[in-house]
């Protein structure tokens, strides 16, 4: 005769036990209660039979639970049920769903993606700034946007620094030529104003290339935004900043050869942006793109030339020189100070 646990309903073997839990835990129960005395075993539960059920009655049920289309549905009750605890053996912070995932922010690509591209810049400039206008990546655009600004500061400073170095020196040479007496005097420097006016240069500057940028877009209808006008702009400063770098060390052993490096910087910068704008807008490539993109840049090089003349007028406004020699010289009325 066929042994059949009463719990689970499983077949079992001749001398075999069933492992279910009620099975497990009745078997421990009779161990202990051999060792502690004889305890009247528990008569194992009958299974209840489920009742027969009649498929036509079932579907006549269902039709009269049903509201009819000119009675509002009844509101639902929710379902308050908890969901069942999770098998024993399995730990439950496992049955939880795993947790979303985060993603980086932009700044935070931005940093990891900073050493990436400035070695990709130097493999091929033109694609991988054009790549980087496509995804329109502002927040790496504005990291590398601090290179050009204390790069040309930098420059500016000392460069105007070792200018009035030199100035000096000539002025002590031709008093000593001219053997004038009291000829002494002092030039003086305020530093944050030369900073400030040193950061507002490049600055300009860029803006006003940004914006002519994107009028080129504009009229030869290419894909050129403003924001990828911005990137442009600034992805192709890269090289002429590390030119101006370059160029620091120099001023201090000769002038004319930094600002040649510097005059190389500049074009170097115009012709990387004209590359790049030539990759963005292939499909409007032709001759009106050739005329428009000379109009522009000549007309982003003639406001720019304007709006450096304002800037360096406010920068040089932190020179001022006190000597008779220079006023004598650079001022033949004699009233009139001359301030950079």
């Amino acid at each position: 005769m066929e042994k059949i646990c009463p719990y689970c309903g499983r077949t079992l073997a001749e001398g075999e036990s069933c492992t279910c839990p009620q099975s497990a835990l009745l078997e421990h129960q009779e161990k202990q209660g051999a060792t502690e005395g004889n305890m009247p075993r528990p008569e194992p539960e009958e299974r209840p039979i489920a009742p027969q059920i009649d498929p036509q009655a079932m579907e006549q049920q269902a039709k009269e639970e049903e509201p009819s289309p000119s009675q509002p549905d009844e509101p639902r009750e929710e379902n308050t049920t908890q969901a069942p605890p999770p098998p024993p053996g399995v730990d439950p912070a496992f049955s939880q769903p795993a947790p979303a995932p985060r993603y980086p922010s932009r700044l935070t690509l931005a940093f990891e993606n900073f050493i990436p591209f400035f070695k990709a810049y130097f493999h091929a400039p033109a694609q991988t700034i054009e790549t980087a206008c496509r995804h329109h990546d502002l927040p790496l655009g504005v990291l590398y946007l601090i290179l050009p600004l204390v790069s040309f500061a930098a420059f500016f400073v000392l460069g105007l620094c070792q200018g009035l170095r030199e100035l000096a020196y000539y002025l002590n040479q031709l008093s000593s030529m001219l053997s004038m007496a009291n000829t002494g005097g002092q030039i003086t420097l305020d530093l944050p104003r030369a900073i400030l006016g040193g950061v507002l240069l490049p600055l300009g500057v860029m803006v006003v290339f940004t914006l002519g940028l994107f009028l080129l877009g504009k009229a030869v209808k290419g894909a050129v935004d403003l924001q990828s006008a911005f990137l442009t702009v600034v992805f192709s400063s890269i090289l002429p900043s590390i030119l101006l770098i370059i160029a620091i060390p120099l001023l201090y052993v000769s002038l004319w050869a930094s600002a040649a490096l510097a005059m190389l910087a500049f074009l170097s910068w115009i012709l990387l942006m004209f590359h790049t704008v030539h990759h963005l807008c292939a499909p409007a490539q032709g001759g009106r793109f050739c005329w428009s993109s000379l109009l522009f840049f000549a007309l982003s090089l003639g406001v720019s030339a304007v709006l450096c003349g304002f800037i360096l007028e406010f920068a040089l406004e932190a020179v001022s020189i006190t000597s008779p020699l220079f006023h004598q010289f650079m001022s033949p009325s004699g009233y009139r100070t001359y301030g950079w």
